[in-house]
């Protein structure tokens, strides 16, 4: 089943798999990371992780994944394995200490039936705000003896309706909505079409107006033939 593991990518793009510290959350150094998910019509999703780093941080983290991107893409593989990874790229500001990771996740979304698709949403993520196609989440959690936030953007594809969230008493809570998967017909023979009924209608027209025009006979008659001249009076034979 697919899965949508929002929270799992905090680990891997911050400081991966740093342990929790017992320390009181309000204690803590707050540091954040924001996400977003913006979906296709077939339920694909671009996922854009974007994370700032303390300057300790941004050294452990570049020796671990920063300049190692194949062990990163391995790592964010691992964690959405119910979906197809690809189109990965990642790209990392020294100067301001900031990290952005892309990929590609197809099938997040997974396919109910007419037209229906639902989005598995982890418990420890809170519904902020939503409604029609953007949706917010938040979540935080101790790592380290820093309090890691996390914002979240689900974008839903353009044309989805009947958006909800919905909690429930299993593993995950769902957000859904539904698609009108009804091909479209092509423009291109609507056009054609309309082209060819118009022009039917011109020849048409052009052959009525046509039939209408009187048109004028000219018969050329011969004069009648001359009578044969008279035969000349001979002298009566002797």
């Amino acid at each position: 089943m697919n899965r949508l593991r929002l929270f799992l990518t905090l680990p891997v793009i911050a400081c991966a798999a740093l342990s929790s510290s017992g320390q009181a959350q309000q204690d803590l150094p707050t540091r954040g990371l924001d996400q977003t998910y913006t979906f296709d019509a077939r339920g694909d999703a671009t996922i854009e992780t974007s994370s700032q780093f303390s300057a300790a941080d941004w050294s452990e983290w570049k020796d671990r994944f920063g300049d190692h991107p194949d062990i990163l893409l391995r790592d964010l593989r691992y964690q959405y394995a119910s979906a197809v990874v690809d189109d990965y790229s990642l790209e990392k500001d020294d100067v301001h200490r900031h990290a952005v990771a892309k990929i590609k996740a197809r099938a997040l979304a997974k396919y109910k039936s007419n037209g229906d698709f639902a989005i598995d949403v982890t418990k420890d993520l809170k519904l902020v705000t939503g409604s029609g196609l953007d949706w917010f989440f938040t979540s935080s959690a101790a790592m380290n003896g820093v309090l890691f936030t996390q914002t979240l953007k689900a974008k839903l594809p353009a044309g989805a309706t009947n958006a909800a969230f919905s909690q429930s008493g299993g593993d995950f809570n769902q957000l859904t909505y539904s698609m009108d998967l009804a091909p479209s017909k092509p423009k291109g023979w609507l056009v054609g079409g309309i082209g060819l009924l118009f022009l039917g209608v011109i020849l048409a027209l052009c052959s009525a107006f046509v039939g209408k025009k009187h048109t004028t006979t000219v018969t050329i008659i011969p004069p009648p033939p001359s009578a044969p001249p008279p035969m000349p009076n001979l002298p009566p034979s002797a």
